[in-house]
């Protein structure tokens, strides 16, 4: 069951909410500094709990952001940067709701491809992005770095590279 949310965009005043996510439900951090070059040069959005956004004021955003979404555009293209989801509440379907707010965004602002790049690893999103229309369109072989904890062998993964081609 999907539980019931509002999605806005990031506020500078979640900067604290989104590393703490980032840190506790990112399997690879960004981390604060480029969390904050981030929401300074790229749109970005949140999620949370609907009961949450009720008492929230645009000055004192909810403490308790489930999702946060981060997209670059340049000319008429967007990219993905990242999106990351609280891993307590994953497979509800907030990414998919994040991903059709950056989606209707580009349209709105004439983006005539979107862009991402996902580990080969990640079938979820994999599965999500390609269920929404992205179509895989390349590989860069080795590109992320695998840590395994424990272990002093490491090794690599691809990049998948998808598109989405918008009808503008």
């Amino acid at each position: 069951m999907t539980p019931s949310v509002f999605i806005r965009q990031a506020l500078a005043s979640d900067l604290p909410s989104i590393i703490r996510l980032d840190a506790l439900s990112n399997p690879y951090p960004w981390g604060e500094a480029l969390v904050v070059d981030a929401l300074q040069t790229r749109r970005n959005w949140v999620i949370e709990p609907a009961s949450e956004s009720v008492n929230t004021s645009a000055n004192s955003p909810a403490d308790n952001v489930l999702g946060w979404l981060t997209a670059s555009a340049i000319f008429d293209q967007s990219e993905l940067e990242l999106i990351v989801i609280d891993s307590a509440v994953r497979r509800q379907g907030l990414a998919r709701k994040l991903m059709i707010v950056w989606l209707q965004a580009a349209a709105q602002q004439g983006a005539c491809e979107l862009l991402l790049e996902v580990r080969e690893s990640n079938l979820g999103a994999i599965s999500l992005y390609e269920s929404l229309g992205f179509e895989l369109v390349g590989r860069r072989k080795n590109y992320y770095q695998i840590e395994k904890k424990g272990q002093t062998e490491q090794g690599h993964e691809a990049a998948c590279l998808f598109t989405l081609k918008m009808n503008v």
